[in-house]
């Protein structure tokens, strides 16, 4: 029992000096809050794989629907295009000033693409990511839209500059996406937590417009980790 309270008695002070160590440098101002002061790479390393794990394990129990229908990616384009790439680049191009100011770095997200499950990616778009500056969307935008979203973003990997150009332009010609009445919070009843839905299910994958170019100028992305 002497050791038990002895134990007891070390963890309490341990805890208490921690705390109080934690608040002077709170207090303090100690700690350097800028986008310019780096984590230590432990911290990093702690910090993306809370994140991995944590998305991994809610978007688990998610199904996805068939994605890939002409007419839903280029509805991921146009919201790609207006919601996303102001951070993550798109492909062939150079992250924007923004960007290059934030910290941690938005992720590329044709890595994420090649490397994250669909589950994964709308898990994300739905809920954001806390303190990363990732957004919610699941609060102004329906599931058809976020599933759009998703399929396009899983084409990235093998997506040229070329071919993205013409998604968007082919979904602003057809007023698709983000401004025809979609995105904007208004979804006639059809949204339900993670309620898979908004695939195009009568046009084969990447048809017309989608396919064109693909292949037509390098990938725009290396093997790294999707978290970076």
């Amino acid at each position: 029992m002497k050791v038990w309270k002895t134990v007891l008695a070390t963890l309490a002070i341990s805890g208490l000096v921690v705390g109080l160590a934690a608040a002077g440098v709170i207090y303090s101002g100690a700690y350097n809050v800028a986008a310019t002061a780096k984590h230590w790479p432990i911290t990093r390393w702690v910090l993306a794989e809370a994140v991995h794990q944590s998305v991994e394990r809610r978007a688990a129990d998610i199904q996805a629907p068939e994605l890939g229908g002409t007419s839903q990616l280029l509805a991921g384009a146009a919201n790609f295009d207006a919601m996303c790439s102001g951070c993550h680049e798109p492909p062939g191009a150079n992250p924007s000033v923004a960007a290059q100011g934030m910290y941690p770095r938005p992720p590329s997200l044709a890595e994420a693409g090649a490397h994250m499950s669909a589950s994964e990616i709308y898990w994300i778009l739905k809920h954001g990511i806390k303190a990363s500056g990732m957004p919610a969307w699941g609060d102004t935008h329906s599931d058809e839209d976020l599933w759009a979203m998703t399929a396009f973003v899983k084409q990235l990997p093998d997506m040229s500059k070329a071919n993205y150009d013409q998604m968007v332009a082919a979904a602003d010609e057809s007023g698709i996406g983000h401004g025809d009445g979609h995105g904007d919070g208004h979804d006639d009843g059809d949204k339900h937590a993670d309620d898979p839905g908004g695939a195009d299910h009568n046009e084969p994958t990447g048809t017309g417009e989608a396919r064109q170019g693909r292949h037509d100028e390098p990938h725009a992305h290396d093997d790294a980790s999707a978290h970076g």
